[in-house]
C-alpha cells in the first residue's frame, strides 16, 4: 500500500478517536469495567491499547493481504474509499466489530491484573486510556507521536501515579525511553513485578519462548520471562535465533506489505519449530496475531496465558 493511502487512513482514524484504527480511549479501558480496580494510585497499570486493538488489527491485516492478491491498484483504491468514508464520519467497519474476538486478548489483560493482586500489589488502571503511540514512532511521524506522549503524561499526572506496569513491549519501550522526556515516573513490564512475588501454577509445559523485539533488542529485558516461566514449571527449548537475536514475526510491515509480513513470520516459525516443543510462547500481542495466523497445529500461546 502507497504511504500517502495509509496516512489518509491513519488520519481519518486520528481525528475522530485520536488512535491510528479508531479504537477510543473508552474503549481501551473497558477490558476492566468489572474488576473494581481503582482510577487513581501511586501504581497505574497501562496496556496501551495494543491488546485491545489486536482484533481490528488481524481482521484489517487479512483484509489487506486479499486486496492485494487481486492487485495494488485495486488495494490503494479500497483503502482511499475507506478513509473517504470516515472523514464523513460513516464508519464502515461496523459490522466487522460485531464479529470481533476481543475476549481472548482481552482475558489476557485480566490475567495480568489477577496476578498483580495475588503479588499484593495495588494498582489503579484508566477509564479512559491512551494509544501507545507506537506506530506514529515507527512511521517517523513525529509531531503525532510528540502529542501522544504528552496525553499519556497527562493522564498518568491526572492518576496520581509515580509507577507504570506495562503489559506489552511496545508499552515498555515508549514509556520507559520516551516518555520520561514530559514526566518523572518509573516503568516496568509486568514480568519484572511478578517475578518478586507471585507463585504461579505450575504446568509442566515445554515450550519454545519467542522474545519479542522491542523487549529484547531495544529495551535489553530477555530474563524477566524465561525466569518467570521456569518458576511456573516450563521447560524452556531455545531456538537458534533469541534473545538479541530473536527473528522478526512480521509485524512492523504488516499494514504496507500484509503479504511479506506473512513471508516473515513463515520463516521465523520455522525458526521456532526447530525446536521440537508443540506450543510457543510469546509476550505480544502482535507477535501473538502474526505468529498464530501461520502456526498450523502448533498452539501460540502469550505469557500471562502460561504462568496465571
Amino acid at each position: 500500500m502507497e504511504l500517502e493511502v495509509l496516512r489518509e487512513l491513519l488520519e481519518s482514524n486520528i481525528k475522530r478517536t485520536s488512535n491510528p484504527l479508531g479504537v477510543s480511549e473508552r474503549e481501551c479501558g473497558k477490558w476492566a469495567e468489572d474488576l473494581d480496580i481503582p482510577e487513581r494510585g501511586e501504581v497505574l497499570l497501562y496496556t496501551g491499547c495494543l491488546y485491545q486493538m489486536a482484533p481490528q488489527i488481524e481482521l484489517f491485516s487479512d483484509l489487506l493481504r486479499r486486496l492485494e492478491s487481486i492487485g495494488p491498484n485495486f488495494l490503494d483504491l479500497s483503502m482511499k474509499l475507506y478513509a473517504s468514508f470516515l472523514s464523513m464520519g460513516i464508519d464502515v467497519s461496523a459490522p466487522i466489530k460485531l464479529m470481533k474476538k476481543k475476549s481472548r486478548y482481552l482475558n489476557i489483560l485480566k490475567n495480568i491484573a489477577y496476578a498483580l493482586r495475588e503479588s499484593g500489589v495495588k494498582f489503579a488502571c484508566l477509564r479512559e486510556e491512551p494509544y501507545n503511540g507506537v506506530l506514529y514512532h515507527d512511521l517517523g511521524l513525529d509531531e503525532l507521536f510528540e502529542k501522544q506522549m504528552m496525553r499519556i503524561a497527562e493522564k498518568i499526572r491526572e492518576a496520581g501515579a509515580k509507577e507504570v506496569i506495562t503489559v506489552d513491549p511496545h508499552s515498555t519501550y515508549m514509556l520507559k525511553y520516551h516518555l520520561t522526556e514530559y514526566l518523572d515516573v518509573e516503568v516496568f513490564h509486568y514480568s519484572e513485578i511478578l517475578l518478586k512475588s507471585y507463585e504461579p501454577t505450575r504446568k509442566g509445559l515445554e515450550v519454545t519462548l519467542h522474545d519479542p523485539c522491542y523487549l529484547a533488542r531495544w529495551s535489553d529485558s530477555t530474563e524477566q520471562m524465561r525466569e518467570l516461566l521456569r518458576k511456573a514449571g516450563v521447560i524452556l527449548r531455545e531456538p537458534e535465533f533469541s534473545r538479541k537475536f530473536t527473528g522478526c514475526c512480521g509485524g512492523p510491515i504488516e499494514s504496507i506489505f500484509p503479504n511479506l509480513a506473512s513471508k516473515i513470520a513463515e520463516k521465523r516459525l520455522e525458526e521456532l519449530k526447530s525446536t521440537g516443543a508443540d506450543k510457543i510462547v510469546v509476550a505480544c500481542p502482535i507477535c501473538l496475531l502474526n505468529l498464530k495466523k501461520v502456526a498450523g497445529g502448533l498452539e501460540v500461546l502469550d505469557l500471562a496465558e502460561v504462568v496465571v
